[in-house]
């Protein structure tokens, strides 16, 4: 694979990631299918020999913050490849929502398959037939034109569409960001640019050229952190958060007892009851390396660590202590059960959404055949759009019900995890003041036998001495 195809396999690659596109669910392709459209593509160029040179174009349209939704994006996408593209060229569309803007990536064959001609963008067709498509169907749909161009501030901005709507900025943001992590200074940031096949210019601003793109681009014009300054620094700082902006949630802290655990003074009950399981040698000490002769004796010692861990974390110093720990376990069991009930049936409320999610994750691959011409998946396609219309009847997007769903099953797990380890207390008490009871009445009929036979014997003595 030559730099050039490479770049247009990255640049399929990256339009139809998952993560920006819900899992492929806003991902479309015309005159082939997603999964084999850089096959497809390179089937085309090579039957024409033109192999060479520019291998696709690469337009983005972005939409206002808050001006709509992915599926009214998606629509507005496919429209216009359809009308622009559809006649002669294979092209590969999607819609990302996992920025602020929603916007939408096409990506055609430089070549159409029709005769093998190659597209070429001459100036002012962005103007003259792109823009004013594009447009038309956002007034169709309600939403904003795009700005016409105009001689003034924004001139240099409507410049960059000389070399044709393919737009690199997200290629060569990525291949700096690679470069600037790896670096040790700025002189090897350079070089690593130069084996990635970018020509650099120095001078007051420093520009590159990846191979394949026809002018050179500053790289101040990336963003704030790009100028030469901030990237020497970012080259000196190191500092790995700069390329993983995703914010991860910490997790929920779950105390853990295993592993060391801080040793604390027995008191009232708990001095009491190892006491006397030592006396009755439950607690025996085992060499670690003769462990497997003792497998019970050790189950054993797990018992008891757990029930000291127990007695440890309620602070259970009394028989009182315990029962009122049993029943306030039992308490919040049926407390939490309860909760769980209400989730429950909260989400049985929404019944009819979670369906609709679960049928488009089933079969949106294929609705998309379907959308491709493959008549067979009729029915999965017409289950996929009764979905989609449950989903707008309920005013909510399939993203949206993703996460309500994910939101209630995680309250729900929550609870089965709540109520689990309680009951695992619960037994553990139990079994603690069962088998304290048992002791108890145990010593209690040992010391009611042994003062019968004193006082027999005394009676015994008394008979003697008569």
């Amino acid at each position: 694979m030559n730099s050039e195809t490479y770049h247009l396999k990255t640049g399929l690659n990256y339009i139809t990631k998952s993560e920006k596109t819900i899992n492929g669910l806003y991902v479309g392709a015309v005159n082939c299918m997603v999964e084999n459209a850089y096959e497809c593509m390179r089937n085309t160029k090579e039957i024409y020999g033109k192999t060479d040179k520019r291998q696709a174009y690469h337009l983005i349209i972005s939409f206002e913050e808050g001006e709509t939704n992915p599926d009214t994006a998606f629509e507005i996408i496919k429209e216009f490849v359809n009308r622009y593209l559809a006649d002669n060229y294979e092209a590969v569309y999607s819609v990302h929502n996992d920025t602020n803007h929603i916007h939408g990536h096409i990506i055609w064959n430089s070549v159409r398959f029709t005769d093998g001609y190659k597209y070429r963008y001459e100036k002012g067709d962005w103007e003259r037939q792109i823009q004013p498509l594009v447009d038309e169907i956002c007034e169709k749909h309600g939403l904003h034109t795009l700005e016409r161009n105009q001689k003034n501030d924004n001139e240099k901005q409507w410049d960059e569409y000389k070399n044709g709507p393919f737009v690199w900025n997200e290629q060569i943001k990525r291949d700096v960001d690679e470069c600037i992590i790896a670096a040790t200074d700025f002189n090897m940031f350079v070089q690593m640019l130069e084996e990635k096949d970018y020509e650099i210019k120095h001078g007051k601003y420093i520009s590159v050229k990846p191979k394949g793109m026809e002018r050179f681009r500053r790289i101040k014009t990336l963003g704030e952190d790009y100028s030469e300054e901030k990237i020497r620094k970012r080259i000196s700082e190191k500092s790995m958060a700069k390329y993983k902006p995703v914010t991860v949630p910490k997790p929920l802290r779950i105390k853990s007892y295993r592993g060391h655990i801080k040793k604390k003074q027995l008191t009232g009950l708990q001095k009491q009851y190892f006491a006397m399981l030592y006396k009755l040698k439950k607690i025996r000490k085992h060499s670690y390396s003769n462990n497997y002769k003792y497998k019970d004796d050790i189950k054993k010692l797990n018992i008891l660590q757990k029930q000291y861990l127990f007695l440890s974390r309620y602070d259970i110093k009394t028989m009182e202590d315990l029962e009122e720990s049993y029943n306030l376990i039992k308490a919040r069991i049926q407390t939490t059960n309860k909760a769980k009930k209400i989730l429950v049936e909260e989400n049985q409320k929404h019944k009819e959404i979670f369906e609709a999610v679960k049928i488009i994750k089933k079969e949106k691959q294929a609705a998309v055949f379907y959308k491709l011409g493959d008549k067979t998946f009729e029915r999965q396609n017409n289950l996929v759009e009764e979905a989609k219309k449950v989903l707008k009847h309920n005013d909510i997007t399939y993203k949206e019900a993703e996460k309500l769903e994910a939101y209630y099953q995680a309250l729900i797990d929550e609870c089965n995890k709540t109520v689990k380890s309680l009951k695992n207390d619960m037994r553990t008490s139990y079994t603690i003041l069962k088998d304290i009871k048992y002791r108890v009445k145990k010593e209690t009929l040992r010391h009611d036998v042994a003062k019968r036979e004193e006082q027999e014997k005394i009676t015994s003595r008394h008979d003697v001495a008569k």
